[in-house]
């Protein structure tokens, strides 16, 4: 008897792709944000928010079950992320600055919708590990692309930046560089050792180490490369697979050749770097055969871990094992510790972490790879601890260490940001807003331990060593700020909390409650959009002022005014081009429209005393106001100084000769 086939049992590897498309994600926003700044400035976070809502639209009510993946691992992980940015947004009321608390609210509201949106799928099997590849490879390739940049700078011409010598490209901070292409190696390192990839995927993922790694080292970044070591052996310590031991010989030694290789070249590391010549072409020839040496070497190796994985262990010998190579281990670490100098050496570094206040330049940079010195840290955090002192509930607002840093600072050095982001939160938002961010990050970093035990270990094991690498960075520089360096971790996060699939599903929810959700999430829309536009606004007025073109700059700050009446930045703008067009009344006005939506901060108490100051008018109390939100800025200090030597007849040429600060 002919049976027909039944079509229906093949296969829909297309179908299956569709279903877990959703798990590009993180590595698509790592892309999307590192090659805008890192995602640092508010358009890029509140784009990024925008779209993410209207990714949550269309979960919510086109998707069959759009909350199949909830769990109560999420509920806790994803309710502290929004309590997170409701807490950012509230702080507005006691800051005194909303546009600040807004910029903060939609970075933390992207990293809530990241988590939701992920979470909000059933889990299967392998999904963290098709995430974390994901993510591997991209970070993989901007290393490569921004070694290009050094190597040739000829063919990929890039801005030189504020410390050329340094790889920043393209997160424009060579720090925030340093940690992504750390994690881009430690998780390439788990794409050939310990995922579930085919054979050629794991070649390849060996493949891209080296390139990570000489990348990393250009990066002069000694907070990077410190996070890769102690990612390398947190995986190795955690994930303990058996194809460890071959890919860490086939990754380790092209590394190490290429890695010394770029070492040993000069001018490149140097802001001189472009005139390299024979030592570029060595070492871009050297990238390349190790990255095809690791390749060669790692599919080599395929035989044999066939025949090692076949090997079946029982558990008590497992355990005995690892028994056995732990206390190996810690025997080393003592007798490295009784037979050389160690303990000194750690105690010596540590002294000179808190006591030297920068690192001493030179122009070669390997000498900064040397030093100890916390480089300027010890204050930044000094000025958060005192913040928190003062305000040690509601903290200071969301956005305003700055306006902190600004009126402590011991010297004329500038900072935004705290360098920790367990300080500078603490520091404007508080104990509720510590707690809050504490439970959002630990959650799915405690679940991804309890798993290591599981038939995925290794994925957990990747997950739970790049998240450590990364939080214990944030401790020390501003990588909360830089989503390009989070997307993943609270993408794969998500991924983590999320229920599994289950064989009974759930019903979704009703059409109603689908169409309520889904009007909720565009009005939320609303916030990020403007922030984001009105910044496009902002950027070009400021472009165009710096041009000396006055009249567009009016007209775009003014159309940024129209979509978010809270920024200050605009109504200074148009303050200085009512000065350079003689309209010295409507100046002062402006100027007092950007001192209301700011107070705190010391250009707009400047701006209004110049503006003052040129319509006959008393700037004397607004200079001092300015030169006491800001002791150590030169222009405030030299406006208040001249103007108490002069009378109110020179005030207007006192004003003349003040500069404007920088946009």
């Amino acid at each position: 008897m002919y049976v027909v086939p039944r079509m229906d049992r093949a296969p829909d590897r297309a179908g299956r792709l569709r279903g877990r498309a959703h798990l590009l994600l993180p590595a698509l926003l790592t892309a999307l944000f590192a090659f805008r700044s890192g995602g640092f400035f508010p358009d890029a976070t509140g784009a990024a928010a925008f779209l993410l809502l209207l990714l949550a639209v269309g979960r919510i009510t086109l998707a069959h079950r759009p909350f199949a993946g909830w769990s109560p691992a999420l509920s806790v992980c994803a309710g502290a992320w929004g309590l997170l940015a409701a807490w950012t947004l509230l702080s507005a009321v006691w800051s005194d600055a909303p546009l600040r608390a807004m910029v903060e609210f939609d970075r933390v509201l992207a990293y809530t919708l990241i988590v939701a949106l992920l979470g909000s799928f059933a889990r299967a099997r392998g999904d963290l590990d098709r995430a974390l590849a994901t993510v591997a490879f991209v970070l993989c390739g901007i290393a490569a692309i921004a070694l290009a940049t050094r190597l040739e700078p000829a063919a990929l011409p890039i801005s030189a930046g504020a410390e050329p010598s340094r790889l920043a490209f393209p997160f424009t901070y060579w720090n925030a560089a340093g940690v992504g292409f750390a994690l881009g190696l430690v998780l390439a390192l788990h794409v050939s050792a310990g995922g579930t990839r085919a054979w050629w995927v794991r070649v390849l993922a060996a493949a891209a180490c080296p390139v990570a790694a000489v990348a990393l080292y250009f990066t002069f970044s000694r907070g990077g490369l410190a996070v890769a070591v102690l990612g390398v052996v947190l995986y190795v310590a955690l994930g303990h697979s058996r194809r460890l031991a071959t890919t860490l010989v086939a990754i380790g030694i092209p590394t190490a050749i290429a890695v010394v290789v770029a070492y040993d070249a000069d001018v490149l590391a140097t802001a001189e770097y472009a005139d390299a010549g024979s030592e570029a072409t060595r070492t871009t020839l050297v990238v390349l055969a190790s990255a095809l040496g690791a390749a060669v070497l790692r599919a080599a190796a395929l035989p044999l871990e066939r025949r090692l994985l076949a090997v079946r262990v029982s558990r008590p010998a497992r355990r005995t094992i690892l028994i056995g190579a732990s206390a190996a281990v810690l025997a080393a670490v003592v007798v490295a510790a009784v037979a050389t100098p160690l303990v000194s050496e750690i105690d010596d570094r540590r002294r000179e972490f808190t006591e030297r206040n920068f690192v001493t330049f030179t122009p070669d940079n390997r000498d900064r790879l040397t030093q100890a010195s916390a480089n300027g840290r010890i204050e930044s955090w000094r000025v958060a601890r005192h913040a928190f002192e003062r305000e040690p509930v509601t903290g200071t607002g969301a956005g305003t260490y700055h306006l902190q840093w600004q009126r402590e600072r011991s010297g004329p050095f500038n900072l935004i940001d705290a360098h920790s982001l367990y300080l500078e939160t603490l520091a404007e938002l508080g104990v509720p807003g510590m707690l809050l961010l504490a439970v959002a990050l630990l959650t799915p970093l405690g679940l991804a331990l309890a798993r290591l035990r599981g038939p995925e270990r290794h994925a957990y094991a990747a997950f739970f060593a790049g998240g450590t690498m990364l939080l214990l960075h944030a401790a020390i520089d501003w990588d909360w700020e830089m989503p390009a360096l989070f997307a993943w971790f609270v993408g794969c996060s998500g991924i983590v909390c999320a229920a599994g699939r289950s064989r009974r599903p759930a019903p979704g929810p009703g059409r109603t409650t689908r169409l309520l959700a889904g009007l909720g999430c565009l009005l939320l829309a609303v916030t990020p959009a403007t922030v984001a536009l009105s910044q496009s606004r902002l950027d070009a007025a400021t472009r165009a002022f710096k041009g000396g073109d006055c009249s567009t700059a009016v007209d775009d700050a003014l159309g940024g005014l129209s979509l978010l009446r809270i920024r200050p930045e605009p109504y200074e703008l148009v303050g200085y081009c009512d000065l350079r067009a003689g309209q010295n009344e409507l100046a002062v006005r402006a100027m007092e429209s950007a001192r209301t939506r700011d107070p705190h901060d010391w250009q707009y108490a400047y701006g209004l005393a110049v503006a003052q100051a040129f319509n006959g008018e008393d700037p004397r109390p607004m200079a001092a106001l300015a030169r006491r939100l800001n002791p150590q800025e030169a222009l405030a200090i030299d406006l208040d100084d001249a103007l108490r030597r002069s009378g109110p007849g020179r005030w207007p040429r006192v004003a003349a000769r003040a500069r404007i600060p920088q946009q």
